[in-house]
């Protein structure tokens, strides 16, 4: 008797193990390098905030994985534009709810395309939105947008491509009050944000589409890699979000470890300051500096084949690639050569800025340190924490700082859009205007014929790159580790979407 009731007692406890061991597959645990700036949808810059606001949200336009626009995963049952390429008209679905249980609507709709226009609410984003003449909610689920011109890139960078805002929710609580509790439509719903340790979501269990499998999800911090990667290893977390590519290297055989890669749509570059006033105001001395980098010397040091040296922005995989581009092999004669000629002949002092979290990027501005000695330029690195580095680049104090640029869609106008005089990304980015670049952009939004189009992006970024409106260094390949007890779709490991903006999507 005493056996028998010794195995019913291990049977339960190993059924409890067993039941326990399957709750704790319910939640996932993300590795953040840097935390979120301000979670705010309007005015966010970086990819941190970006990935927590779209487990929280839906889009009104969706993409596939090849890149096409479709209503499957987004708000609206379908949309229509007219003859003459100035109005969009977007069917919305019906019984869609926010996480307080308000109806979404047209409404809601209405509200985020002119919080987006409103100049004072400072989205980074207002000029993708002007020339939207007028938004009509016609009834409670149609929505007229009217153009004051046709514009062909207004889907793709007008889409509310993130997040639909909730309009009574906001009027009446206000923005610090969103931010601090945002809601959304989507398959997550925000429940903590604890400073420098995490952010909590969890399952939206009214959610209007396929439900997600993952029960919580959680965003830690973590500004030593180290940390996260022995805490992947040991299981405490399950996926790193941009793994510097030595780590994956380290990581992606090893027992118990997934890994893939992917082709992502972005680049990484060197901003200058051109405001009057600055060094880098002249031409000469951003081509002198274009000279003296070497960009295989930066890919070896920080990414070995998990790059490709960037030619012009667009990468070598579009169709807009500028493959007759200006390229700056190092030079350090002719670089010499130019600093003289715009007045330095015995080179001068700056400073480059790098995000202190993101240490391969620090690595690349003190290697850039070392090659910009050779011409006599004293460039002093100086390596800060996320928030503080967003804010001294927008605001003109840094010289020189090591960007890098994400599209959120199949379409190459946002790497051209920021050196458009009138663009709001302009100014973030050390400003940079030539009225005949201006005048190539404006033609990009109304070129139908989509070959002459790419023709105009290649001829956008000759002029840049002669120009040296920045500094292109590499096209990343980017490397994806994670706990392989989660089973991630292979179609997220590609071009147009990436695995950790489509969580709802994974399962154990």
């Amino acid at each position: 008797m005493k056996n028998v009731k010794f195995i019913v007692l291990t049977v339960v406890l190993l059924s409890l193990v067993v039941s326990f061991s399957f709750a704790q597959r319910d939640s996932v645990i993300i590795a953040m390098k840097g935390e979120p700036s301000k979670l705010n949808p309007l005015t966010y810059q970086d990819t941190e905030t970006d990935l927590v606001l779209t487990a929280l949200s839906d889009p009104l336009v969706e993409l596939t994985a090849g890149g096409e626009y479709t209503s499957e995963g987004a708000v609206i049952e379908s949309y229509s534009l007219s003859d003459d390429g100035k109005t969009y008209t977007f069917k919305i679905k019906k019984g869609i709810t926010f996480h307080n249980g308000e109806v979404m609507n047209a409404e809601d709709v209405k509200f985020t395309y002119e919080c987006f226009m409103n100049a004072e609410l400072g989205s980074p984003r207002s000029q993708y939105y002007k020339d939207i003449e007028e938004v009509i909610a016609v009834d409670d689920y149609t929505v007229e947008v009217h153009l004051s011109n046709r514009n062909v890139t207004f889907l793709t960078t007008a889409r509310l491509s993130g997040r639909i805002l909730p309009k009574d929710y906001i009027e009446e609580n206000g923005w610090e009050a969103f931010e601090q509790h945002p809601i959304g439509t989507g398959p997550y719903e925000f429940v903590e944000h604890i400073p420098g340790q995490k952010i909590v979501l969890k399952k939206n269990e009214n959610y209007w589409d396929d439900p997600a499998s993952i029960q919580t999800v959680e965003f830690r911090f973590f500004p030593e890699m180290t940390t996260a990667v022995m805490s992947l290893q040991a299981k405490q977390i399950d996926y790193i979000i941009e793994i510097p590519a030595e780590e994956y290297n380290m990581l992606k055989d090893m027992p118990g470890i997934a890994s893939g890669t992917y082709s992502k749509f972005e680049d990484h570059r060197i901003c200058f300051n051109k405001r009057e006033g600055s060094v880098f105001a002249d031409k000469r001395v951003r081509q002198a500096v274009a000279y003296a980098i070497s960009r295989d010397e930066l890919i070896a040091l920080t990414r070995g084949d998990l790059a490709i040296p960037a030619q012009g922005r667009v990468p070598y995989f579009h169709e807009a690639f500028a493959y007759d581009a200006p390229v700056y092999e190092q030079d350090f004669e002719k670089a010499k050569q130019l600093l003289a000629e715009a007045g330095y002949p015995n080179g001068f002092k700056t400073q480059i800025y790098a995000p202190s979290d993101h240490p391969e990027r620090v690595l690349e501005v003190t290697q850039i340190q070392r090659q910009l000695s050779k011409i006599g330029i004293d460039c002093e690195v100086v390596a800060i924490e996320w928030g503080t580095y967003l804010d001294v680049t927008a605001e003109g104090e840094a010289p020189m700082f090591r960007e890098r640029w994400s599209a959120d869609s199949p379409s190459p106008f946002s790497f051209v859009e920021n050196w458009w005089t009138e663009s709001s990304w302009n100014e973030i980015f050390g400003t940079y205007s030539n009225p005949e670049v201006d005048a190539l952009i404006e033609q990009i939004t109304r070129e139908t014929d989509e070959t002459k189009r790419w023709e105009l992006y290649r001829e956008v970024q000759k002029i840049a790159m002669e120009d040296v409106a920045c500094y292109p260094l590499y096209w990343p390949i980017e490397g994806v580790v994670y706990n392989d007890e989660i089973k991630i779709p292979e179609d997220l490991f590609n071009i147009f979407l990436t695995p950790i903006a489509n969580i709802d999507k994974w399962s154990f």
